[in-house]
């Protein structure tokens, strides 16, 4: 009896394991592989060939280096952030060597924590506190199981969208990357009146002024977790006079990630591979495998013959017993 017992609890563990190892990939999984609501990230890059209109000293600067740094942090006590939309706060300062700020900018973007793509109708969502500009498409992660085909990526610049266009799969830090191209045509980001000289009509006071902004942006994405594990990318900012003159360079450079950044990328893309392959692939396995020996275990054990109790008999030893004599 006690051995049916075991049995019977052994086929129903097992039994109960391989529903386990169904539920987590099939439900589970999909609710756990999401945008994380914390996301925290420094990323930084080298600036060559910097060339800038300072302001201040009312010239142009060029053949210069300097830094790119970014911050990406997620908030979760936002009123938008929850199970399926995450908020990330992004911001960039450019400065020259001399610690000079030459550029900046931020905005605010709402996730949808599964394909990655920017939510629109959010009310958190800026671009440089403009709440009525929201930041579309991907930004600074592709979705999980990214794709060999093109995507839709924000450019904060011009608050836009282009297409990333999938090129080809490479090596990086020992990890299987998809590289993307994105080319951003010439687009007028602003217009103002800014003195002549600084739209190419040097005889003019002011002139009404287009800011001419092209850029070209090569990423390497990680496609299992999403990770953009590093990134160049072009920028170049103009202004031209109302009659398409070329003026000042407002802005450009060669901007590409540190090595530093380069490694931070691929551990934080080795790591969320490996949470991912866990709920995926490994843990769903690993309880199918445990499920499967309980239950052969469990058969085994009831289909064993039961021995059959053996009782002792042990001989009854003859009494003589004394006869009364009849008188």
């Amino acid at each position: 009896m006690r051995g049916r017992a075991v049995s019977l609890s052994l086929i129903g563990l097992g039994a109960f394991l391989l529903a386990a190892a169904v539920a987590v990939r099939l439900v589970l999984a999909p609710d756990l592989v999401k945008l994380p609501l914390d996301q925290t990230a420094e990323p930084t890059a080298v600036a060559s060939d910097l060339s800038w209109f300072s302001l201040a000293d009312m010239e142009q600067v060029e053949g210069g280096t300097g830094t790119v740094a970014q911050r990406v942090q997620g908030d979760p006590a936002d009123e938008a952030a929850g199970d399926d939309v995450a908020v990330w706060h992004v911001g960039t300062v450019i400065s020259d060597s001399e610690g000079n700020q030459v550029n900046i900018g931020e905005y605010t973007a709402c996730l949808d924590r599964k394909t990655a793509e920017g939510l629109s109708d959010c009310n958190t969502a800026n671009i440089d506190g403009d709440y009525a500009a929201e930041p579309q498409g991907l930004t600074v992660t592709f979705p999980f199981g990214t794709e060999k085909r093109d995507y839709d990526v924000f450019n904060p610049t011009t608050g836009e969208t282009f297409p990333a266009r999938y090129v080809g799969e490479e090596e990086l830090g020992g990890l299987t990357v998809y590289r993307f191209e994105q080319q951003i045509p010439e687009t007028v980001v602003r217009t103002e009146r800014v003195p002549g000289a600084l739209a190419g009509s040097p005889d003019e006071a002011s002139v009404e002024a287009d800011f001419v902004y092209s850029n070209t942006r090569t990423l390497w994405v990680e496609p299992d977790s999403g990770v953009v594990v590093t990134a160049e990318e072009q920028p170049d900012t103009v202004v031209t006079g109302p009659d398409g003159t070329r003026g000042v360079t407002w802005f450009a450079a060669d901007v590409a990630a540190t090595d530093e950044t380069i490694a931070a990328g691929v551990e934080r893309a080795e790591d969320t591979r490996s949470q991912i392959m866990w709920v995926e692939v490994y843990g769903p396995i690993a309880l199918a495998v445990l499920g499967l020996v309980l239950l052969i275990a469990g058969a085994v054990l009831g289909l064993r013959p039961r021995r059959e109790p053996q009782h002792r008999y042990e001989p009854v030893e003859e009494q003589s017993h004394p006869v009364a004599e009849v008188r």
